[in-house]
């Protein structure tokens, strides 16, 4: 069975923003607390360069989205 799933990636990262802020976390707590380096949570919130689904998740997964 083919399923079609759409994922609003600019929303989702924008909540995620949202989240870590009302949070009170820097990006470089919060790379800490998931175990990434900060570019690479920085890249995730910029959009700016490709970063793994696996990273992409921690980070979702830490402010309650995935």
């Amino acid at each position: 069975m083919e399923r079609n799933i759409r994922l609003d990636w600019s929303s989702l990262v924008a909540e995620a923003i949202r989240r870590r802020k009302e949070q009170g976390l820097t990006q470089k707590q919060l790379a800490v607390f998931v175990g990434l380096s900060s570019p690479t949570v920085n890249a995730f919130e910029q959009g700016k360069q490709t970063i793994t689904l696996e990273s992409a998740v921690k980070i979702l997964a830490s402010l309650g989205l995935a």
